[in-house]
């Protein structure tokens, strides 16, 4: 799992998106995002939980242009004293290693990391993209050398524009072929006991939450006295998670309108299960 563990300190109001897998500035998804953005209220602390866009290299400044109306969005998110933090996922590359200065102005923290809190009413949280949690060993060194400084390196003097159309074709090369895989709730189950009994231990002391980014499958349920919840994407199903004040989690779902970007609309909770690509 990534090795940087940030400690956020207290929250009230958490909101947490992950998944969106923008493909183009002005795809559905991401103007229901810039749209969800410009009305977020309440909120102290945004976590974007990795897979925002479905391929980025924050490391180039091209991307910074690229998706200049999300950017700016969350650099006014931000100037109204909510902390924003971005974890990078499978897609998002570059906001652990020389993130281009434009970019990396619009949060406050940023990276591979896992994200701590201690939420007033939910206790101790962590907040992961949890990519090398569900996926098999190859995938974990596959990830650490494409996640490392020496690879990123290599990449970023390729111009943004090439680097943007080879690896979003990648995404949706690898997605069309794996689209319909269901991940089974024992599967969840089992990598979640191998979550908490291998490789969390240091962190796990007094942990009350775990938020999960990445499987694409809703999932709530606890393990002892953890708590795990994840999904469903907003991929397959636009919708924001808050855990407030007052001990609620809410979730969210956004429904796009003929009028986006200039609105969107919240509908009730429900239960719903979703399955995707990771």
């Amino acid at each position: 799992m990534p090795t940087r563990l940030v400690d956020l300190g207290n929250t009230a109001n958490l909101f947490v998106v992950s998944d969106i897998h923008m493909r183009t500035p002005d795809d559905p998804r991401a103007l229901l995002f810039c749209s969800f953005l410009d009305q977020l209220e309440n909120c102290d602390t945004l976590v974007l939980l990795g897979d925002i866009f479905d391929f980025i290299n924050a490391r180039q400044s091209f991307y910074y242009q690229r998706w200049w109306d999300v950017f700016s969005r969350l650099s006014a998110v931000r100037s109204r004293g909510v902390k924003v933090v971005f974890v990078e996922g499978n897609h998002d590359y570059g906001f652990e290693h020389r993130t281009c200065h434009e970019i990396a102005e619009c949060f406050d923290v940023r990276g591979d990391i896992v994200v701590r809190v201690k939420h007033q009413s939910f206790g101790n949280m962590l907040l992961m993209h949890s990519d090398d949690i569900v996926c098999p060993p190859s995938y974990r060194l596959f990830r650490n050398v494409v996640k490392s400084n020496a690879f990123q390196s290599l990449v970023s003097p390729v111009p943004g524009k090439a680097t943007s159309y080879l690896f979003s074709r990648y995404a949706e090369l690898s997605r069309s072929k794996d689209e319909y895989r269901l991940l089974s709730s024992e599967f969840l189950t089992t990598c979640v006991d191998d979550f908490l009994n291998l490789k969390a231990n240091a962190i796990v002391e007094e942990l009350r939450m775990c938020v999960f980014g990445h499987i694409h499958v809703h999932l709530d349920d606890h393990r002892g006295a953890v708590r795990f919840v994840s999904g469903p994407d907003w991929f397959s199903a636009p919708n924001a998670m808050s855990f407030t004040s007052d001990g609620q989690l809410k979730r969210s779902w956004l429904r796009p309108s003929e009028i986006i970007p200039k609105r969107f609309c919240f509908t009730p909770v429900g239960e719903i299960a979703h399955s995707g690509h990771p």
